[in-house]
This record gives C-alpha cells, structure tokens and sequence, in this order.
C-alpha cells in the first residue's frame, strides 16, 4: 500500500512543479527540455529545434527608437540617439544577452541558435523611404543592411510590403554564408512583421495602390512562397499589425511625452492628420490581418513535411493603454518595455492554437512568459 501512495505523492509534487513553471517572469527561471533527435515534420517541432532564426519587416522590427529620446544638453547626443537601431533589443530577433526576446527565449532551449542581431547601429539614411517615394523606383530601395549587426533580421526602417522581397534576397544570401549553418537540414524560423509604413503611406496618391489590401497581401505572399520555394525546413511566424488609428488619438492626450510627433508632418504618417485618414487605416488594418490568417491558411493545405505558416494576433486595446509602450523619441515606434512586453504576448501565442489566442491584447509590462514542456510543439495548425 505505500509503494502506491508514494507514486502518488511523486506525481503530485511533479505536477506542482510544472504549473509554478508554466509562467513565469523571465525565461531563465524556465526547466530546460530533454534532449531528443531533430524531428523530420515541421508539426512536430519543439522550440529547441529551432537552430536558425531570421526576421523581414521594418523600423519596428529594427528597433528603432527602443531607447527613446535623450534629453541631455547634449545636441549632437541627442541626434544620434534619434537615429539609432538597437538591433539587439527588438522583441523579433534581437540577441543581445538578457533582452527579452523571441530569439532569446528561443535560446534559452537552444544555445547554438544563429542568426539573432546584436548591438545598435546608426539607421541608414538612404532609406527605403526614397524610392518608395518615386513609382519608377518600383521596389528598389536604397536601403543596405550591416551583416555584423543584423545577422539575419533583414529589417529595413521605413520598408513596406513592397520591400520584402529585397530584405529576403539578403536574407537568403546571408544564411547561405553562414558556415556554421546546416541550410538543408537545420530547422529555422522566420518572423514577418510588415504594414505600419504601407498604412501610413496609404493617404498619398502615389502609394494608394501599392498599398491597398490586395497588392499588400500579393507582396507578403510573393515573400511567403519565396521562403517556401528557396529555404528549406522552416516555419514562417506571420506576426500581425498592431491598430496604429488609436496610436495618434492617444498619444495626443500627451503632448510632452516625445520628442518628436509622428504625426503626419515631414516625413512621418501621412494619414495621420485627419480623421478620415485615420479611419482609412483603421479599415486597411483590419484587412491586411486578413490576408495574413489567409496566407496561412493556404499553406496548411499543403500538408507540407517541411514548411508551414503561423499567424500571431497583434491587436491592442489601446484606448486603455499605457503611455510606457511607445519610445519617447516619437510616440509611435515601441519603448524598450514595449518590446519586452510584445515579445512575450507573441512568443505565447505560438503555442496555443488559434481559438485560444486573444483577439485583443492590453499592455502590461508584468506580463509572463510561457515556459514550455517537453510535450509542447509550436502549433501549426
């Protein structure tokens, strides 16, 4: 009789154990996962077989203005840190040690992941901005990336749609470069995060059809069949935009939060400053997540082996948000804590399937991490 009741016991306090670790406050404090052979379908992938992970998308994805504005005396420190990219810092693939990050939380389970961006560096100003400006241009933006700092986030600041193709040309390239990368055999991930600019720009006569819903969904799937036909054993991580029309009413309500006002002079979002502007972008968000979870969609018909597509919700409630999710540099790109806070709502949702995914998400810097079981798989279906 006590032989039964100690087995008892033992499952019990194993039980206990797992559902303290289930969530906790940062990755380290997760168990790691028994080792096991590589799998040979995508739909039975844990998060230690991922050995390689890259990202396509724009300033957001860059890390543009993670560490806000600084408002020292300093004039030219303050520039600089107006135009920095902290690449290591962005919640899509940034690996700098003990940032909160997709490609960290990855690693923690992973510890020869490749591929995640390092550092900060200076954005580019031969932006993609430029030739988005000019129809004859078509795709070819001006803007490069720096191999040392990006590795394989391929984001480019101001790109839209249009764009992905040139970011998944380096992409490519790069990884193929990489010797300490098995191409044919490692398993990889791809985290697409693209729209922001495509909206803003959507007001402007010459990017109306270039950004409407239609090519919009033709550029991220042209990307999407691409990864498809030219990188194998991959799992491609579509990531929703975030409702950037309640992004300006807030932020109004904060007049010296930032430093600068993306709000529709200069360079910054051209449908901002009206309310049919705003309303335009409300209705192109709302359409360009539904062609995403339609790209997904197609490709869980193919009943691939080796490639599949997942899509992330990434609606907020913003009206009831807090002004800590948005960089003092702009009140537009994400601060350091709402990349930390994104980071998390993302990497959560990867493993729940898509009935059990929130279809509102309100900011909370508290928010938990997830810390998957041995029997946890990235949910593809």
């Amino acid at each position: 009789m006590l032989k039964p009741i100690i087995i008892l016991l033992l499952v019990l306090t194993a039980l206990t154990t797992f559902s303290v670790a289930l969530n906790v406050t940062s990755i380290d404090k997760c168990p790691t996962l028994i080792p096991r052979n590589p799998p040979t379908d995508v739909n039975d992938l844990r998060v230690d077989d991922i050995k390689v992970i890259g990202a396509l998308g724009d300033s957001v994805t860059a890390g543009l203005g993670i560490k806000g504005f600084n408002k020292s005396p300093n004039i030219i420190g303050n520039l600089l840190s107006a135009i920095q990219e902290y690449r290591g810092l962005s919640y899509s693939a940034g690996g700098d040690e003990d940032a909160f990050t997709i490609a960290n939380y990855i690693k923690h389970y992973q510890p020869n992941l490749l591929g995640s961006s390092v550092g900060q560096r200076t954005k580019r100003f031969e932006i993609c901005i430029w030739a988005n400006a000019f129809l004859f241009l078509g795709d070819n933006c001006f803007a490069s990336n720096d191999g040392f700092h990006d590795q394989l986030n391929a984001a480019l600041s101001s790109a839209t749609a249009m764009n992905l193709d040139k970011e998944l040309n380096y992409l490519i390239k790069t990884m193929k470069s990489m010797r300490s990368i098995d191409y044919e055999n490692d398993w990889k991930m791809i985290n697409i995060q693209i729209g922001s600019n495509d909206m803003c720009d959507s007001c402007k006569e010459s990017y109306q059809d270039r950004a409407s819903s239609e090519r919009y969904g033709e550029y991220v799937e042209a990307a999407v069949d691409k990864i498809h036909t030219n990188i194998p054993r991959v799992i491609v991580n579509l990531i929703g935009n975030y409702n950037i029309s309640g992004v300006f009413p807030l932020t109004a309500n904060y007049p010296d939060y930032c430093a600068i006002r993306n709000d529709g002079s200069g360079n910054g979002c051209a449908c901002a400053s009206t309310p049919e502007g705003l309303d335009k972008m409300k209705k192109l968000n709302i359409a360009y997540d539904r062609k995403l979870i339609a790209i997904s969609n197609k490709y869980k018909k193919i009943n691939s082996k080796s490639f599949a597509v997942i899509y992330q919700h990434n609606r907020y409630d913003l009206p009831n948000f807090s002004m800590e999710f948005f960089s003092t540099l702009d009140c537009f790109h994400p601060s350091l804590k709402g990349h930390q806070w994104t980071s998390k709502v993302i990497w959560n949702q990867i493993f729940v399937p898509e009935s059990q995914k929130p279809n509102l998400l309100l900011f909370d810097e508290n928010e938990t991490i997830h810390c998957p079981s041995n029997s946890d798989r990235i949910i593809t279906y």
